[in-house]
């Protein structure tokens, strides 16, 4: 008895055209961010070392030990 069978609602495939805009302006943003990651990793190649800071520290302290040690003789 198809008297009694409600119909399928359609399906449609429709985009507005302000999400058609911010699809693409959503694909720009995410291509930004990654180029702003990638910089970031590069700046951080360039920052000096923890280890090396130390022996640096180490050796402004052993060279004013011996500046003082030279200056009360």
């Amino acid at each position: 008895m198809s008297l009694f069978k409600q119909r399928k609602s359609r399906g449609f495939n429709y985009i507005p055209r302000n999400e058609k805009s911010s699809l693409n302006e959503d694909e720009e943003l995410k291509t930004q961010w990654q180029s702003v990651k990638r910089q970031g990793k590069l700046k951080n190649r360039r920052i000096i070392s923890l280890p090396l800071l130390i022996v640096f520290l180490g050796m402004i302290i052993a060279l004013w030990y011996l500046l003082t040690h030279y200056q009360t003789t």
